[in-house]
């Protein structure tokens, strides 16, 4: 568990920690699907993971698509539970979870075929050096790949005040605008980028799909029987919505340089 209570701590500690989610990124797995078809994976690819949380799109993605990748987490009990997963699912030859820095990443030069993250660049200032990581690591003409929550235009005060109450102001003090993140990752290295805009939705009807019934119906339980859980979701579900003209997430691909400009 983190060291902050559940009504302090962050929107996605919350989800993990909590409530239990596996899959906390916008979109789910819906997402991830086509976050890695835009990278044209297949079994040849050699894929980073970067931010792999508790491993649940890496396990997606080797089981779809037969890919070796590699995850990275700074929290090294999601990395443990990566692992395990994997292992359970006997993927453990398709799949290698690691401890590592995101800013400072422990591979050489044009490693991976592709390279991607989901919901992490938000959480971080310096998303200039993750990103030019990303892009360090990955081959000439590999694809960077990341799912990131978006503000359709610039956003009133009130909605970071409103996001401070819901205590979800930490998923928001470093996200970008649409326009903002394309020329962050133009100026960061990537090339040939496309952006793919996508509906936040209602997380409860991707939930059953996403996490499966069973911790699909731990997760009903505890909003049911536990009334801090149930406030908290209730107040995050709210937040979106009724900022719902704002919030977004978008998926945004570029590729490596096949030379350095």
């Amino acid at each position: 568990m983190p060291a902050c209570s559940l009504e302090e701590c962050d929107l996605f500690d919350f989800m993990a920690h909590y409530v239990g989610m596996t899959v906390l990124h916008p979109g789910g797995l819906w997402a991830t699907d086509r976050q890695a078809r835009l990278c044209h994976i297949d079994k040849d690819s050699r894929v980073l993971d970067i931010a792999c949380g508790k491993g649940t799109s890496a396990i997606y993605l080797a089981r779809k698509y037969g890919s070796h990748i590699v995850g990275v987490d700074l929290d090294a009990g999601f990395v443990d539970q990566a692992t395990r997963l994997a292992e359970k699912k006997r993927l453990g030859n398709r799949l290698d979870f690691r401890t590592a820095d995101a800013l400072h990443l422990p591979f050489g030069d044009n490693e991976f075929d592709v390279t991607l993250s989901q919901a992490f660049l938000v959480l971080i200032p310096d998303q200039e050096r993750a990103v030019r990581e990303a892009v360090r690591v990955t081959r000439p003409g590999g694809y960077i790949a990341w799912l990131e929550l978006s503000f359709t235009r610039e956003p009133p005060p009130s909605l970071f005040e409103r996001a401070a109450a819901s205590a979800c102001e930490g998923c928001f003090r470093h996200t970008l605008t649409f326009e903002g993140w394309e020329r962050l990752f133009r100026e960061s290295g990537m090339a040939d980028l496309q952006t793919v805009p996508g509906e936040m939705g209602t997380r409860q009807r991707r939930m059953f799909r996403d996490e499966g019934w069973l911790n699909a119906a731990r997760i009903m339980w505890k909003w049911a029987t536990n009334p801090r859980i149930r406030r908290r979701m209730d107040a995050i579900f709210g937040f979106f919505r009724d900022h719902s003209d704002f919030i977004r997430y978008g998926i945004f691909v570029g590729r490596k340089p096949e030379t350095v400009q």
